[in-house]
């Protein structure tokens, strides 16, 4: 990672998310399309459209999950922080606290699973998940049944969450889902442990000051956003993360966020050279951003 200012991504368009205080992103490949997805604080609602390269995002959808059954949540209170969808019909979406993940099947309707993120005695985590302002902020869902979330701050880092009993796998390209492939999510009120930890140090903690939404790339690289620094960061993972590594010291490339942005809380990655970005706003008017990096055309 280059000791240079970083240079600045290109806004594209200013798109209107129809969610309030958006706060987390998902984006899933439907017929070659990508479908965006797209919670806020304040609501149960799931809002969906698709991205059409010269329109922008259309023909919004929401889905009121408070609706479906034996959801645990007030309707107007959701507190979510990120969603993460697989590549059929599975939808999980993070809270911070209390830190759990509620796994909604949108084909039937059902609640499918509520997870309870842990950090007891002997996690990497042990000690560190107390505050409850400073847990989960972006969700990646991993092959083999697990979790990849983002920890905002004290430390900021990623963390690998797995089902009770199961021992941590590391972070690699080939850990993430690719299109149209499920997810093995779990059945009913489950644990999920947190089995592995890796830190932003020296360069990378340097660059992004905390972390307040992942997304995957089209590469298969992770992309890392931060709110306090305003960047974007792209974690190649051309070495993976072994279970028993404790720190990232470089991530290959920042960019700055375009100028205007404001509370950016979820990114998505929309095609090879596109992102969009959810900014935290009382508004649903421009609340959303596609931006590219410089490189791209």
């Amino acid at each position: 990672m280059s000791s240079e200012k970083p240079r600045r991504l290109i806004r594209s368009a200013l798109v209107d998310l129809p969610i309030v205080e958006a706060s987390g992103l998902a984006v899933r490949f439907v017929d070659g399309r990508a479908q965006v997805l797209v919670v806020g604080d304040q609501s149960a609602h799931v809002a969906t459209g698709t991205y059409l390269p010269d329109e922008g995002i259309t023909g919004w959808e929401t889905i009121d999950l408070s609706t479906v059954p034996g959801w645990p949540l007030p309707t107007d209170d959701s507190q979510f922080e990120a969603i993460a969808i697989d590549g059929g019909s599975i939808v999980a979406i993070m809270r911070e606290d209390p830190p759990l993940v509620l796994v909604a099947d949108t084909a039937t309707a059902k609640l499918v699973a509520h997870i309870s993120l842990i950090a007891p005695p002997g996690s990497p985590l042990n000690g560190k998940w107390d505050d409850p302002s400073s847990r989960g902020e972006g969700l990646v869902l991993l092959r083999g049944g697990r979790l990849l979330v983002a920890k905002e701050k004290r430390p900021r880092a990623l963390v690998e969450f797995a089902p009770k009993g199961v021992s941590a796998r590391g972070l690699s390209r080939d850990d993430f889902l690719d299109a149209g492939e499920a997810w093995e999510a779990p059945d009913g009120d489950v644990d999920y442990v947190a089995t592995a930890m890796w830190r932003l140090r020296g360069p990378a903690k340097a660059a992004l000051r905390d972390i307040s939404a992942l997304a995957v790339g089209s590469d298969r690289s992770l992309w890392l956003l931060s709110d306090k620094s305003r960047c974007v960061g792209r974690l190649s993972l051309d070495t993976p993360l072994q279970p028993a590594d404790d720190k990232i010291r470089d991530i290959e490339e920042v960019w700055r966020l375009p100028k205007g942005t404001t509370k950016p809380e979820g990114i998505a990655a929309i095609d090879r050279d596109h992102i969009v970005i959810a900014m935290d706003t009382k508004s649903t008017f421009e609340n959303g951003m596609i931006a590219r990096p410089p490189s791209s055309k």
